[in-house]
């Protein structure tokens, strides 16, 4: 049995600038005394090489206070005409850090600034005149490589995390055909099996009808032809559905189903022997589509769920479109009490998940009088359509 490697633990980001901070400030310490060879630099250099090294220990969290309390205790360190040389390189390491921090714009305003700035500095404070030219060009540079190294470090691990993420998608991606062609394979399946045994009994039912005097009863042949109708449309929606993610690609998922369709799926549902009552009433072609499919949806999941548990023998659907709300009320007269999540799966969840989302009010509970009532209201713009 192979023995999991540990996990690698990770130097937390202050404690690793802290120790980044005190190694540079040891290097330029250390390469000062071996620049300074004619005199020691003295214990002033230090402190101040020490001083100007520690504001690097805050270059992540504060780039900005980083890079200028690097670039004052340079000024005071040249100011008082100690040797020069490493002490350079500690306010290059903030220009890399606000230049990795900080957005391109920002980043050229306030290297042109700091341009300006140290070559005035250079020229004019340390009475070095007559090299403005060399100043102003050395000056560039010096900026100019710490602030493009921050650039292209930043740009580098992007380009990482954009490959990261593009590599997750693809996982997804096939995740997602995967579970297309296992979902087409299995209820797809069933779909066209439910189909055409309903079809081959219709089949049947007219071929025997002929060769008697009374044929099937009207009830048996209008409950085949609607499984075999809601089955074949099923079906077609879920593979128009699951294309897409069979080659990879998203679905449209557009709204399916409109106010207007509700009292079809009403009567298609007083086929199977439920009585349903259905009243609209309002402007439904106010309504935006997707708030009508949301509507839709809930209709039939309610009205799936009255057949399925409630042992209702009635159940009604009203539908109020007023200017700014939608209110769906489905009421049924069957045994009512409370919700069992383990029984009904996830639809009452599906029907207040769409409701919330679309910012709306919604709530399945018993009724006082008996059975069970589905409410949901939802606002909306007419102009938004």
């Amino acid at each position: 049995m192979t023995t999991p490697a540990a996990p690698r633990t990770r130097i937390p980001a202050l404690a690793f600038d802290i120790g980044l901070a005190a190694l540079l400030g040891v290097l330029a310490s250390g390469t000062t005394i071996g620049a300074a060879s004619d005199h020691h630099p003295g214990p002033l250099a230090f402190v101040l090489i020490g001083a100007t090294a520690a504001f690097l220990a805050v270059r992540r969290r504060w780039p900005e206070a980083a890079l200028a309390g690097s670039l004052a205790g340079l000024y005071l360190y040249l100011y008082l005409g100690l040797p020069e040389g490493p002490i350079y390189m500690l306010p290059a390491v903030a220009v890399f850090s606000f230049a990795f921090a900080r957005p391109l714009k920002t980043v050229l305003a306030v290297l042109a600034g700091l341009a300006a700035v140290n070559t005035a500095f250079q020229t004019f404070v340390l009475n070095d005149i007559g090299d403005l030219w060399v100043n102003a060009s050395i000056t560039v540079v010096w900026l100019g490589i710490a602030a493009a190294g921050g650039r292209i470090v930043r740009e580098a691990r992007h380009a990482r995390s954009r490959e990261r993420e593009a590599e997750r998608e693809r996982y997804r991606a096939d995740e997602r055909v995967e579970m297309a062609r296992e979902i087409h394979d299995v209820v797809g399946h069933s779909l066209a099996v439910v189909s055409m045994n309903a079809g081959v009994a219709l089949h049947v039912l007219e071929k025997h009808s002929l060769g008697q005097r009374q044929g099937a009863p009207p009830e048996v042949v209008e409950n085949l032809q609607a499984i075999r109708d809601a089955s074949t449309r099923a079906l077609q929606d879920l593979r128009a559905t699951l294309a897409p993610l069979r080659q990879g690609r998203q679905p449209d998922l557009r709204p399916t189903g409109a106010i207007g369709d509700i009292p079809s799926l009403a009567a298609a549902v007083r086929t199977g022997g439920l009585d349903v009552e259905c009243a609209i009433s309002g402007e439904p072609g106010l309504v935006p589509t997707n708030l009508a499919a949301t509507a839709y949806r809930v209709v039939q999941e309610s009205l799936t769920n009255v057949i399925r548990h409630a042992e209702a023998t009635k159940a009604t659907v009203r539908i109020d479109c007023d200017p700014r709300w939608i209110r769906i009320l489905v009421e049924d007269d069957g045994r009512g009490g409370p919700i069992d999540l383990d029984r009904i799966g996830q639809g009452v969840t599906g029907m207040m998940e769409r409701v919330l989302t679309s910012g709306g009010v919604f709530s399945a509970a018993p009724r006082p009088g008996g059975g069970f009532a589905v409410k949901a209201d939802m606002p909306y713009h007419p102009s938004t359509e």
